[in-house]
């Protein structure tokens, strides 16, 4: 048996590789008899990039990153072109070959030019098949009632672009539907009117939908549940019935099971619905986008709603990004450029009166089922906050160095990096009215005041990180005379719920604070979607942090009047323009900005991109 112990330490010892990486290695080693050296390497890279959220690594990359580990290890091992590491992968016991006609039942997966673990193959290849499934499915739709009920919806229809009725339209008919956008672009806007459109539609023929609203974590599920509730109000009284009232958290809709990786409902117990509604979808990794399709009724419609310009999924993959990716970049540029085919074209003008360029070639199987909404409804065109978002969309270092140094303060206030102490002061003096409500009792205005303002950080760690910033404001807040942090929970802690828990129904980033009952009791309380208040003792309350400060990660699917955002003096590779983009596009009105200009630049020219086929997979063959 190949001795693995010594030689893959240095890589360990190092950072370049993890336990469990190593602890792959040495199975893989004892699995090739023939190149088991070469294939350990290559089994700790493959499950290092994993780590780091790819779902593939490309043999070009691979072979980079492994002549890179010979350098750190005493081995007599020659440097491999690319061309000789698929010769050993293709030979190797612990590899499939998909291409090759093999069936995919070892630990590696070669197809292409690419290596995937075999789970994350299955999931990629699955996900793809019913994408591609879904897309190719139209439904019948009754153009003569269907184009009244829209008429009914957006007021009278004129032949002027509208992509929000394009985007009705394309759900109303197809199976699958992708409705991307930036902030305030009326992604649930469009989608309250999608669902009394097609409810009003089965109501006429006397079997109602039945349609259910999800959201990534409970956060973003609580925001869903509220934006759909206040767009249901201004649609017209006789098409409000029958809409759902409350989004659910990803796993309370599949069913989480402790302990166990599976979910209650899969393909072999699919969900009890006609419609799901998914929001915040480039939240969303690989395996439960994956999970969630399996789980979903061959009958059923899916609409995903987010924004491709986001950061990807915290877990492994980038879904949302992946399929948009699979459709040319120019369609993205220039509303002007055809992308839907001639059938589509002509449904979009029987319904809505506009006429489309048609596109000469379908060049994605998703093509005709994927809408990018443009106009931004929250931003005025001269708002502060929302030309900086394009600045930094597009790209442009000049053009946001103009924002940030012309802006009006109340909008735009750039910091660049006076200390650590400033920004902690900052804070402080922006949670004054919080503590207020806090003192007098007020648990609506306690939560009302919190969600106003939220310092947001790049990283976990460092001076400018999420921990040390959040030690800095408590100390800072008791020098004022407003906390007493002698225990874990205090009155005016504010909380975030790290982890789900069925039991009190508590999810994975719902917000909490700390304020005693009328009988004096320190208890932890929480708003439901509905704005309705409950109390747990805190004994009750699962892992959670505070929540001074938090990471844009954390942050996704929030939005707050005010972002306060610490990118510090970060390594370039730990900020990118998609992190950037999503921390600014937090703020409704407001944006103090705590970074070098330099770091700004360096942001742009970096961005987050994950290893993945997916998009491959969805091109429409030749």
């Amino acid at each position: 048996m190949l001795n693995t112990q010594s030689w893959l330490s240095p890589l360990q010892q190092q950072g370049l590789i993890n336990g469990l990486d190593r602890a792959f290695a040495e199975f893989i080693a004892t699995q090739e008899p023939r190149h088991g050296r070469s294939m350990a390497i290559v089994a700790a890279l493959l499950s290092q990039q994993l780590a780091s959220q790819h779902v593939c690594v490309s043999l070009g990359e691979l072979t980079r990153l492994y002549n890179d580990c010979l350098g750190e290890l005493d081995l007599d091992l020659p440097m491999l072109f690319e061309s000789e590491l698929q010769q050993i992968l293709e030979r190797a016991h612990t590899v499939s070959r998909p291409d090759a006609a093999e069936s995919v039942d070892r630990p590696i997966v070669l197809q292409q030019d690419a290596l995937y673990l075999q789970r994350y193959w299955l999931h990629e290849q699955r996900l793809a098949e019913r994408l591609s499934l879904l897309a190719d499915k139209r439904l019948a739709l009754d153009i003569k009632a269907g184009k009244a009920m829209l008429e009914s919806l957006f007021g009278s229809l004129e032949p002027q672009l509208d992509w929000q009725q394009v985007a009705v339209v394309l759900a109303a008919s197809r199976q699958l539907c992708l409705i991307t956008g930036g902030p305030g672009t009326g992604k649930t806007t469009t989608v309250t009117r999608l669902m009394a459109l097609v409810q009003g539609l089965a109501r006429q023929q006397g079997a109602l939908l039945r349609i259910a609203l999800v959201a990534p974590t409970g956060k973003a599920a609580a925001r869903l549940t509220e934006s759909i509730g206040q767009a249901r109000e201004k649609l017209p009284p006789e098409l409000r019935d029958d809409l759902p009232v409350e989004a659910a958290t990803l796993h309370r809709l599949l069913g989480y099971q402790p302990n166990k990786v599976t979910f209650r409902h899969d393909r072999d117990n699919p969900l009890p619905l006609d419609m799901l509604i998914l929001d915040e979808a480039s939240m969303v990794d690989l395996p439960m986008m994956s999970k969630l399709l399996d789980a979903l009724p061959e009958h059923a419609r899916l609409v995903m709603l987010g924004d491709r310009q986001q950061l990807a999924s915290v877990e492994v993959g980038s879904v949302l990004g992946d399929i948009c990716q699979s459709l040319p970049s120019a369609i993205w540029q220039d509303e002007k450029i055809p992308q839907f085919t001639a059938d589509t074209c002509e449904l979009i003008e029987k319904m809505t009166g506009m006429q489309l360029p048609v596109a000469g070639k379908k060049q994605s199987r998703v093509q005709d089922n994927l809408v990018m909404l443009r106009k931004s409804h929250r931003f005025a065109d001269d708002s502060g906050v929302g030309r900086l978002a394009r600045a930094v969309n597009q790209g442009n270092f000049k053009d946001i160095l103009l924002c940030l140094s012309g802006a009006d303060e109340r909008e735009l206030d750039w910091r660049t990096l006076d200390s650590v102490d400033v920004l902690v002061e900052q804070v402080c003096d922006e949670l004054g009215g919080y503590f207020a409500a806090v003192r007098s009792g007020d648990i609506g205005g306690a939560f009302s005041l919190l969600g106003r303002q939220q310092l947001l950080c790049a990283s976990r760690r460092g001076p400018w990180g999420v921990e040390q910033l959040n030690r800095r404001i408590e100390l800072a807040l008791t020098r004022r005379g407003w906390i007493r942090p002698e225990q874990d929970f205090y009155p005016g802690c504010p909380i975030m719920v790290g982890q789900n828990d069925y039991q009190v129904r508590l999810f994975n980033g719902d917000v909490g604070i700390c304020m005693t009952d009328e009988q004096g009791l320190l208890k932890v309380w929480f708003m439901d979607a509905a704005g309705q208040f409950r109390a747990l003792l805190p004994s009750r309350v699962p892992a959670s942090q505070r929540l001074y400060a938090m990471t844009i990660h954390k942050s996704q699917g929030s939005e707050f009047e005010h972002a306060i955002l610490s990118l510090g003096s970060l390594a370039q590779e730990l900020v990118s323009k998609e992190l950037l983009y999503t921390a600014i596009t937090r703020a409704r009105n407001r944006v103090t900005l705590y970074a070098r200009a330099e770091l700004l630049r360096d942001a742009l020219q970096t961005h987050s991109l994950r290893g993945s086929g997916l998009a491959g997979r969805l091109t429409a063959p030749e």
